[in-house]
């Protein structure tokens, strides 16, 4: 072919469509590679510096990490978007920018020799003798994958950070005047009598009428809101699954059990009883009667007032018990009582009733458990092969009900399923593996799709297709009647006890003592403790309560109410704080002075925008988040 078109190269009507081909590509193909160059990755522009995504994934990290320990599930950049996280980082690099820039512009710059001290000075570095540890200083530069001038230039880099922001901020302190008044404001406490009207107190409020069901249910969508729901069908394989099937032959679990020999050593075990005594009188007595010949359980009792089932400590190796206790427990002759030890609990009198030797597990005793470890390690070893097996399988072709049965899988269909892991009745969905691996996966993959084959942190392997998605949407008001009812009913209790407690302060303002009127509806008159204002409800007082007692004055009525009904309370007294220590109060101007110190440093990097203009890039955090 080639030969013919070299042949034919001359002639005018292949220089013809040469030119065309030319002018073609020059159109198009030229255009092309303008038009599909990589997508800009800027979030943001400080001045004449630029923040890319990659900064902003790697900066967000140990935050994504820490709100994923807090939360107790791992967060996906996604889920940190939503919360705020990306924004909160992204301002943190636009900070530190315009203090980079603010440096720059300044030529602030600090010497060799500072750093170099800095360096020799840090705790981190010290040794056991306090001097510095080169060896401790080359590991951390290890783990950093940075070299000595890498350090020195971050460390100066700072350093010079440091002392601007000092500049700006050092010195500042509130005024003694300030300190003392949020003393005064934050330890006043209020102390008031107190009627609680339970929304169970409403009695019987009826059924609704058909139209009042409706209006209720029509004002009220956000109740019987369904969340969005997927049905998926998986495929998964545990090491337990495989485990099963595997025969270790015996030749090999005796190597493991001759090789692993000291894990089947079962150490000396002693079941122990104690007398607990409360003071040194008392463990004396104690002791004085056990020498008399008195029964140790009865000693217990009626000397020491020691709870019975307290007595018997049980089988104990002595690892399993506190070291001063132990030391005394294992020491001890069978029913010889010890000398009295001390312990945070009290004195401990110890009894030893029984003995059981250290002993080591013959072959066929620990031949069970060798047997399950070992097929537990290979069923391991052997899914990750399977895992690659099915990804090929399903790669070229086969469908999750295919691959199952080929690789002996377990096959799974959930018709619905909720983020949580509730299904349309509420109750929580079975799955054979991590619920919260899978879930995170099937609200992570579209309608039709089938995932990655995907390894749990315990080992298991799934896969799974997305058959539906059913959005979010109001359940209709014949599906959630029952609930709609019970809904309505306890909002007119609520109604009824919010009227009975205005009512009840009608009637205590013209002149009725308020314990006359709780006691008419069988109520009670509760004193509170002295409250300050910043109550989380901790001491049975609703904080929307106790926020309305310190705006009135005493004598005054007031009304609040939380889940469980509607409270109303009259303020008795009012106690004012006592006089400010020099201790309390400069705690106290410390936390005031970071807060000042805080904002002059939030006011001064707002002011470096107007040097250093930024540039927040919202399509590209909205396409790269």
């Amino acid at each position: 072919m080639l030969q013919a078109i070299r042949s034919k190269a001359g002639s005018v009507v292949v220089k013809g469509l040469f030119v065309v081909l030319i002018a073609t590509f020059g159109i198009w193909g030229i255009g092309d590679i303008f038009r599909n160059r990589a997508p800009d990755t800027v979030v943001a522009t400080v001045g004449d510096q630029s923040i890319d995504a990659n900064a902003l994934q790697t900066a967000m990290q140990p935050a994504v990490q820490r709100l994923s320990s807090q939360l107790g599930t791992s967060v996906d950049l996604r889920q940190a978007r939503q919360m705020g996280v990306v924004d909160e980082v992204l301002g943190q690099l636009i900070d530190q920018s315009l203090i980079d820039q603010e440096t720059a512009r300044l030529q602030l710059d600090v010497s060799d020799d500072v750093i170099r001290n800095d360096i020799l000075a840090d705790p981190m570095f010290k040794g056991q003798n306090g001097a510095f540890d080169r060896g401790a200083f080359n590991a951390l530069l290890a783990a950093n994958h940075m070299t000595e001038a890498q350090y020195a230039e971050q460390m100066r880099q700072d350093t010079a950070h440091r002392d601007l922001v000092r500049a700006v901020t050092g010195g500042v302190a509130p005024p003694q005047v300030m300190v003392d008044r949020i003393y005064q404001y934050r330890n006043e406490r209020r102390i008031a009598d107190i009627v609680a009207l339970p929304d169970s107190g409403a009695g019987d409020v009826g059924q609704p009428t058909g139209a009042e069901l409706t209006k209720f249910y029509d004002a009220h969508q956000d109740l019987f809101r369904a969340p969005e729901y997927r049905a998926f069908t998986m495929a998964s394989l545990t090491p337990s699954d495989l485990a099963r099937k595997i025969e270790i032959p015996e030749d090999r679990l005796r190597k493991e059990y001759d090789q692993r020999q000291d894990e089947f050593v079962l150490p000396e075990r002693r079941e122990v009883q104690q007398i607990l005594a409360r003071s040194e009188s008392q463990a004396k007595a104690a002791e004085a009667a056990l020498a008399a010949g008195k029964d140790f359980k009865e000693v217990a009792t009626t000397i020491a007032g020691q709870d019975p089932s307290t007595i018997d400590l049980g089988l104990l190796a002595r690892a399993e018990m506190p070291q001063a206790l132990a030391q005394v427990a294992f020491s001890l002759p069978l029913d010889k009582p010890g000398a009295p030890v001390q312990s945070p609990l009290g004195l401990h009198i110890l009894r030893v009733v029984k003995i059981e030797p250290s002993k080591t597990q013959t072959f066929d005793e620990a031949k069970t458990k060798l047997q399950a470890d070992i097929a537990h390690d290979e069923a391991a070893n052997n899914l990750y092969k399977i895992a690659d097996h099915v990804e090929d399988e399903l790669a070229g072709g086969a469908d999750i009900e295919a691959a199952a049965a080929k690789f002996r899988m377990q096959k799974t269909s959930i018709a619905a399923v909720d983020e949580h892991g509730g299904g349309r009745d509420d109750k929580p969905v079975t799955l054979p593996v991590s619920p919260t691996e899978v879930l995170k996966l099937a609200f992570a993959t579209e309608e039709g799709r089938t995932s990655r084959v995907t390894q749990t942190s315990d080992g298991a392997i799934f896969v799974l297709r997305v058959t539906k998605i059913t959005p979010p949407a109001v359940r209709p008001l014949a599906e959630v009647k029952d609930k709609a009812v019970a809904a309505w009913q306890a909002e007119k209790r609520r109604d009824l006890v919010i009227k009975a407690a205005e009512a009840m302060v009608a009637a205590a303002k013209q002149g009725t003592q308020l314990s006359v009127l709780a006691a008419d509806k069988g109520l009670k008159v509760t004193t509170s403790p002295p409250l300050l204002r910043r109550s989380e409800g901790t001491d049975g007082v609703p904080p929307a309560l106790v926020a309305k007692l310190f705006a009135v004055t005493p004598g005054a009525f007031v009304t609040g109410a939380d889940a469980a009904g509607s409270y109303v309370a009259q303020l008795t007294a009012v106690q004012e704080p006592p006089a400010t220590t020099k201790t309390a109060t400069a705690e106290l101007a410390r936390e005031i002075g970071a807060g000042l110190q805080s904002d002059l440093g939030e006011e001064f990097t707002r002011a470096l925008r107007a040097h250093f203009p930024v540039e927040i890039r919202q399509a590209a955090l909205d396409r790269l988040f």
